[in-house]
Order: structure tokens, then C-alpha cells, then sequence
């Protein structure tokens, strides 16, 4: 693998993980501590917001974007996938504490921490 520049990549198609990518856009887009962009209806909407604009973007920039979702992971990187859990496990307490002790800072940090998922 190599690092090139986005214009290189002019009139070319190029894969890109859509699970990553939604995963990425629920963490950054819209969120202000543990608010993420929402509906009318209250769903979590930030996720499409991302994708739509990434997807301008690289149109724009003459690169067709074809999504993939690859479905199951592979065994090794199911290990990967307990260390995340038990660490947003552990950030979703901290979240919680935060919002118990007023601390916004806390809040913002461990939010974003929980992948999205509100502190009980």
C-alpha cells in the first residue's frame, strides 16, 4: 500500500469500506458532546450526511466511489472487535460519570468513545 494524492485518483473508480465509513460518520458528524445530527423523527442521521457529502465530493472531484460491504470479519480481526466493545464498555461508565458530575469536557471525550451509544 501506498500514499498518493486525491488527484490522482481523477476518472477512476475505487472500493471503499461503507461500513467504515458509516461507522466513521456516526462518531464525527453532527456530534456535540452526546447530540449527533438527528431527524425530525429523532433517528441518527449523521451517518447519511457523510456518506452524501463524501460521495459529492469525490464525484466532484472526478472519482466514482463504489461502496462495498464485505459482511462477516475475518477471525482475527473478531478479537479486534471485543477489545473495541470492552473499551467502549468502559468509556460508556466514564460517559456516565460525566454527565452525573456535570463535566463537559468528560462528556465530549467519552462520548465520542461510545460510538454514539447514549449513557444509561
Amino acid at each position: 500500500m501506498k500514499e498518493q494524492k486525491f488527484e490522482s485518483y481523477f476518472g477512476r473508480k475505487i472500493a471503499i469500506d461503507a461500513s467504515m465509513s458509516i461507522y466513521q460518520f456516526l462518531i464525527v458528524v453532527g456530534r456535540i458532546g452526546t447530540e449527533t445530527l438527528t431527524n425530525e423523527a429523532g433517528e441518527v442521521t449523521s451517518h447519511l450526511q457523510g456518506m452524501f457529502n463524501r460521495t459529492i465530493r469525490l464525484l466532484e472531484a472526478g472519482i466514482k466511489p463504489v461502496y462495498v460491504f464485505d459482511g462477516q470479519p475475518p477471525d482475527l480481526k473478531k478479537q479486534e472487535l471485543a477489545k473495541r466493545y470492552s473499551k467502549r464498555e468502559n468509556a460508556s461508565k466514564e460517559l456516565t460519570a460525566a454527565i452525573e458530575d456535570g463535566d463537559k469536557e468528560g462528556i465530549e471525550k467519552y462520548s465520542k468513545r461510545t460510538e454514539g451509544h447514549k449513557a444509561t
